[in-house]
């Protein structure tokens, strides 16, 4: 009797164990499926959320309502050939009527970010998105740093015909420019001076502390911090004060 309860108990117990098709796996091929990689992830693609297929999909319609809103010249040859535009590169992203055989990317059709625009050319952000008609632009991933925003580049020759219109002319732009220079060269003069001016009161209030025996306070100075344009600043660690100076 207690053997038969005994077997009982034990067919009991495996007509409760139902084993999983991963429970029958044999642990050697387990661990090879763990070892696999992941399909989701080989050749460089990566799972995308809804939220950023979304994301993209909103980007997407902005930028091609963006591009909708500027008007394209009443043309459809190459202006300096006379073919057929089609789709042309530079009709297709900049709305420029030139065929690709007759596109000069070291000359009139060379691409400048938007720093050099800038720098350069003496435009501000008014006089690209602002002023009509505003400027189209091919935007293209930082090759600095990819977790900046994108880098805008611009035709060289719409550029120059923005310039010719905020400006003037190309002598315009030099007197600008070398006013601009001679600005720059005054202020980097008075901060060097008022530098001077600073170290030599430090050194005097330093002389007359260690002559009466005091301690005297050496600043030392975090992170420096951009300003503007050339300017920069920093301050001490152990003290309010901020130390303000250019970046040539």
């Amino acid at each position: 009797t207690i053997a038969n309860s005994g077997m009982n108990g034990v067919e009991k117990r495996k007509r409760r164990f139902n084993p999983t098709d991963e429970d029958s796996t044999p642990d050697v091929e387990r661990l090879y499926r763990e070892r696999q990689p992941s399909f989701a992830c080989a050749g460089g693609f990566t799972v995308e959320t809804n939220e950023e297929v979304e994301k993209k999909k909103k980007i997407a319609e902005r930028r091609k309502k963006d591009l909708a809103s500027i008007d394209r010249p009443d043309v459809d040859d190459c202006e300096k050939c006379g073919k057929m535009l089609l789709d042309a590169w530079l009709w297709a992203t900049f709305a420029l009527p030139v065929c690709d055989e007759c596109k000069d990317p070291d000359g009139d059709h060379k691409l400048i970010s938007r720093t050099q625009v800038k720098e350069e050319y003496l435009l501000k952000d008014e006089d690209l998105d602002l002023r009509k008609p505003p400027l189209r632009y091919l935007a293209k991933k930082n090759p600095h740093n990819p977790r900046y925003g994108d880098m805008k580049l611009y035709v060289k020759r719409q550029i120059i015909d923005r310039m010719l219109v905020v400006h003037g002319s190309l002598d315009a732009l030099e007197m600008k420019k070398e006013s601009r220079k001679e600005a720059k060269e005054k202020r980097a003069e008075s901060a060097f001076d008022a530098k001077v001016k600073e170290m030599r009161q430090h050194m005097r209030g330093a002389a007359a502390a260690k002559a009466k025996g005091v301690a005297v306070h050496v600043h030392e100075y975090g992170e420096e911090i951009h300003v503007k344009e050339d300017e920069w600043e920093k301050k001490c660690t152990t003290c309010d004060y901020k130390l303000t100076f250019e970046k040539m």
